[in-house]
């Protein structure tokens, strides 16, 4: 019996952290928060065989930030004091 796993669809290629941060503009700090958050619907991450860092589908990934568009917030380090 073997542990291999399927190899992904075309299209739905495994990524990394830095990779969904590059791709969907957001902080790697934004996605460790998603990811610690069980009730956020983050996909979950799949480690390979001999790694220790997790991977997502690209296309869970995809879904996710469709279904969840980034808000950004106000920057306040530039306001003036009053």
């Amino acid at each position: 019996m073997s542990d291999e796993q399927p190899p992904p669809a075309a299209g739905d290629e495994p990524m990394t952290i830095a990779e969904i941060c590059a791709e969907h503009g957001v902080s790697r700090q934004t996605l460790h928060t998603l990811r610690a958050n069980p009730n956020s619907g983050f996909p979950e991450g799949v480690i390979a065989p001999g790694s220790t860092r997790p991977k997502y589908p690209r296309r869970a990934v995809a879904a996710y930030f469709e279904a969840h568009p980034l808000r950004p917030g106000r920057r306040t380090d530039l306001e003036q004091g009053e």
